[in-house]
């Protein structure tokens, strides 16, 4: 069956059964698809054809994932725009997709020039409902035709990220790796109608396209937080009885710092992933002991791989005895291999970069053929990614993550990966929320110091110093600590280094 047909499958079959809660609205999989056909068959008069890319500018509102299943339904790829980001980077995405269509909800509809600028006046705009259809109960749904057009090489979404440019770039998922990825990762966590799955990250974030799927292809209901909400998820998950979740460590870790992490805090919980970011074995304890009857699982992949490319189980009874929890073994289909600069794989123990390969890869980068040449490499083995990630192959952990090879820095000759400085940093001042920048760093890498931050104020940083001479080697102590509210984060929460770099440029 194609993506669609399974989607629409799905919603027979648990027509009755919550499907969505999000801003004060419940709906059934029943009305949550009558409105998504309702969007579909609006784009079907616009002259759409299957295949073609959409635009969607939409608030965490119940029209906008609606909008998100009507595209689809069309057969068509959705192209998420953000509502916190600016009109000008909006319109770029816009343009760039080459979308031929744009889906609003009603206060973007108000405010349409403030989130995209001037949309071409030959670009349809529609309004999606914003509150659910009902119709004769079962009628339209039994009668509704799929398409079955969202297979292969059809491109199910198209988003896009920070390119070393400045420009964003591009990365089409089409829905043979959408398939993929969702039957292997439910291989891992098995999700059904009983579960109810937080989701607590943006549409233009790829975490939101495991969400969605893994409810709406297996029955369970989706329970989206308000905007920034993802912090205060232990106290959602509780308040609501969510069985299953997927967060940025980043925002695990500041709800530690608000003291919402604790024993047997979210006891309903049996699935809790954590991916995007480097996810310390100290908060991996917290929230088992938060979360009893969970499996945590760590989760790595760029948005290249389709969400995520492998994964590590926790054991509650054995946790790693390292400052990062490994990101282990290759999911489903994919594999992946540790390589030196040359493109040779290094012998096991050591550290290279972390490439990828399988059925979850993008086939390249959107109209970028020259990012393409540079990140994609085809061997006697396969086509691979490049990730720019560096890792080490363990044989009882898998994949041991060792940080970004661009924030790789060389200190009065030495090689410094400034997530060590970090790990120690967490170590030190008992914070999960630190930052470690280099500076004032030089084109080609090497940097005369190395500022820490810690975003815990009430914290004595002589006592960090003094910590931290028992965890580091002089060369990468920090010259300087600087204690903040709270560490810059950036739309998928992840923390804003460039943010933080641009403080120190500015004193």
């Amino acid at each position: 069956m194609t993506l669609d047909e399974r989607l629409l499958a799905a919603a027979r079959r648990f027509r009755d059964r919550p499907a969505i809660t999000v801003a004060g609205v419940r709906a059934s999989y029943e009305e949550l698809f009558l409105s998504a056909i309702d969007v579909r068959e609006r784009l079907r008069l616009c002259g759409l054809q299957p295949g073609q890319l959409v635009a969607l500018c939409a608030e965490r509102t119940f029209a906008a994932y609606s909008s998100v299943l009507g595209i689809l339904l069309a057969g068509c790829g959705y192209v998420p725009l953000n509502v916190a980001f600016p009109a000008s980077r909006n319109r770029q995405i816009l343009s760039s997709s080459q979308a031929v269509a744009l889906v609003v909800d009603d206060n973007v509809q108000a405010e349409l020039e403030k989130h995209v600028g001037v949309a071409p006046l030959t670009l349809p705009i529609l309004q999606a409902m914003p509150v659910p259809r009902s119709g004769v109960p079962g009628a339209e749904l039994d009668d509704f035709k799929s398409l079955g057009a969202l297979a292969g090489q059809t491109v199910a979404y198209l988003l896009f990220t920070s390119g070393t440019t400045g420009v964003p770039k591009g990365v089409p998922i089409n829905a043979g790796n959408l398939k993929a990825y969702i039957d292997a990762v439910h291989a891992l966590m098995p999700i059904d109608s009983s579960d109810r799955l937080l989701q607590a990250v943006d549409l233009t974030f790829d975490l939101s396209v495991h969400d969605m799927m893994m409810c709406w292809l297996h029955g369970a209901e989706l329970f989206v937080a308000p905007q920034n909400g993802a912090i205060l998820a232990p106290r959602i998950i509780r308040a609501n009885n969510l069985t299953a979740c997927l967060l940025v460590p980043s925002a695990a870790a500041k709800s530690a710092e608000f003291g919402l992490i604790a024993p047997d805090a979210m006891p309903s919980l049996k699935y809790s992933l954590f991916a995007g970011e480097a996810f310390p074995v100290s908060l991996s304890r917290k929230w088992q002991a938060a979360a009893p009857n969970a499996t945590i699982f760590n989760m790595y992949g760029p948005t290249e791989g389709t969400i995520h490319t492998s994964f590590y189980r926790v054991d509650p009874k054995d946790f790693f005895d390292g400052s990062v929890t490994p990101i282990g073994w290759p999911i489903g289909k994919q594999r992946l291999s540790i390589r030196n600069g040359d493109g040779a794989e290094v012998a096991r123990g050591e550290t290279g970069e972390i490439w990828l390969s399988g059925p979850q890869m993008t086939a390249g980068y959107w109209h970028a053929p020259v990012l393409d040449a540079e990140k994609f490499v085809s061997d006697g083995s396969g086509r691979w990614y490049r990730t720019g990630d560096a890792g080490r192959l363990d044989a009882r952990h898998g994949v041991i993550f060792a940080g970004r090879l661009d924030r790789q820095i060389k200190i009065r000759g030495y090689r410094v990966e400034l997530q060590d400085v970090e790990a120690a940093l967490a170590s030190a001042s008992q914070s999960e929320q630190v930052a470690a920048v280099a500076w004032p760093r030089s084109d080609e890498g090497s940097a005369e110091a190395i500022i820490g931050f810690v975003a815990a104020p009430k914290v004595n940083i002589g006592k960090i110093r003094e910590r931290l001479h028992h965890l580091l080697p002089p060369y990468m102590l920090p010259a300087e600590i600087q204690l903040i509210e709270d560490l810059p984060l950036n739309v998928n929460g992840k923390i804003d280094y460039r943010h933080l770099e641009q403080r120190l440029a500015e004193r």
